[in-house]
């Protein structure tokens, strides 16, 4: 996949208008390269030296970080050179680097060497590449509660929960002649199901990365030709929706992007839902729009407020009441302050709940409904998967756990029939299972739970 007998460089702050402008070297020859770079010693030492580099008789200002192996991230000598100057500068020196004896890093290819140099395991991988894509706070978080290492400690205890019980079987089937008992069958079985309570607790107890990673959803549902398209325009900040006095212009689920104060979303603009659709079409419109409003995390329903009649938006309001939703009361620039006031009264009365008054037209109320849908988002999410205390899982790492349970449920089974060879088998695979998490050596590690628990000699 990687070649990691080279030298390593890449500009790592990314492109663009910035103050200073970050390049990133490692490999055995890091100082050598500076040191042909720069026309200056480099001492093989962990520094930071500030000098310029000379390139084409232009002089561009350099301060470089220096970090020795194996004390550096990548477990490497490695280099940041912190450039204050333009791109194009920054292009100079990153050619001359190459002519130099670089390789142009490849994706993802510094936290490689970091993690196959022992510096950090697959997951703290995983969760630096999930860092650097994070764009709102639940994926931050995510990315944060993975890097921090509290799935790897609960399956941690875990192993050496599988570890001792299977040394302790091992060890019964090498003193199996002596007919010494080692562990109680009795004992196994309430030791292994305890496991088993360990990897479920921690099945349910988790979220995948994927799920808490992805933005949330919000949907604008209501009636034909409730503004509801007039108001995902307005709220996105650009014409996406076709708006028009016909009713039903919205056949689909359009899909936009809504940015928020905490977070992203996005924000579904449905067909206006029909509580008896007339033809196939909208049929299939409903259809498709009750799927979205299904997997939504916040809801907002719209109905006209300048509208006689509300009996359809009760009816439609029936099929999407099993969710909390935001109710918003559009078009409300075509009435006065009194008309206003008169018909909120008596949408309160109807639907049993307030709205807010808003206008695609005129701005009112939008910056409170995008409040409303954060504040929903948040506290949905909350109310779901509690992201801030659930285990945050890689969908790797969820399926890791699944095989786990499998493996453990057969050595229950197994313990239950005497046959501890085949129980002891399953308890490998087991912790194979696991080891994705860790990346250790198993066997080594059987062989010293048992010479510390039991003096082999006797």
């Amino acid at each position: 996949m990687y070649n990691t007998n080279d030298t390593i460089v890449a500009v790592s702050s990314g492109w663009g208008p910035a103050v200073k402008k970050i390049i990133r070297i490692s490999g055995d020859k890091t100082f050598d390269i500076l040191k042909s770079l720069a026309s200056r010693n480099f001492q093989k030492q962990r520094a930071i030296i500030h000098t310029p580099v000379n390139i084409d008789e232009l002089e561009i200002d350099c301060r470089f970080y220096l970090f020795t192996s194996p004390n550096s991230y990548t477990g490497e000598d490695l280099a940041e050179m912190h450039i204050f100057a333009c791109d194009e500068a920054v292009e100079l020196v990153f050619a001359k680097l190459l002519a130099l004896g670089c390789r142009n890093a490849l994706a993802g290819e510094f936290t490689y060497r970091a993690y196959i140099n022992g510096k950090m395991d697959l997951s703290k991988a995983e969760a630096v590449a999930q860092l650097i894509q994070s764009s709102n706070q639940y994926q931050l978080g995510a990315a944060q509660r993975l890097f921090g290492g509290s799935i790897e400690k609960k399956v941690g205890q875990i192993r050496q929960e599988m570890l001792e019980l299977l040394s302790l079987i091992e060890a019964g089937l090498d003193f199996s002649a002596d007919d010494i008992e080692i562990i109680a069958p009795k004992k196994a079985v309430e030791t292994a199901g305890k496991i088993r309570s360990g990897l479920d607790e921690l099945l349910s107890g988790s979220i995948t990365f994927e799920q808490i990673a992805h933005a949330p959803s919000a949907v604008i549902a209501g009636d034909t030709n409730a503004g509801k398209s007039s108001l995902v325009n307005k709220l996105i900040g650009a014409k996406r929706s076709i708006v028009s006095d016909q009713n039903g212009t919205t056949r689909d689920v359009l899909e936009h992007w809504l940015k928020l104060d905490k977070c992203d979303c996005v924000l579904f603009d449905c067909a206006g839902l029909v509580a008896e659709p007339a033809d196939t079409l909208q049929t299939i419109a409903n259809a498709a729009a009750l799927r979205a409003i299904n997997d939504a995390v916040a809801i907002i329903f719209c109905a006209d407020i300048t509208k006689p009649d509300y009996s359809n938006d009760l009816e439609i309001l029936k099929r999407i009441s099993k969710k909390p939703a935001i109710y918003a009361a559009t078009k409300c620039d075509c009435l006065t302050d009194s008309q206003i006031s008169t018909k909120l009264k008596s949408l309160k009365k109807l639907f049993g709940t307030d709205f807010i008054t808003t206008s695609a037209k005129t701005g009112l109320g939008l910056e409170k409904l995008k409040t409303l849908i954060e504040q929903n988002i948040i506290t949905q999410t909350s109310n779901a998967s509690e992201p801030a205390e659930k285990t945050a899982l890689t969908e790797r790492h969820k399926q890791a756990v699944v095989e786990a349970i499998k493996n453990i449920e057969s050595a229950c089974g197994e313990l239950e029939k005497g046959s501890e060879e085949i129980t002891a088998m399953f308890l490998r695979s087991a912790l194979q299972n696991l080891a994705s998490f860790e990346a250790e050596h198993i066997d080594e590690q059987i062989l010293e739970t048992i010479f510390s628990r039991f003096c082999i000699g006797k």
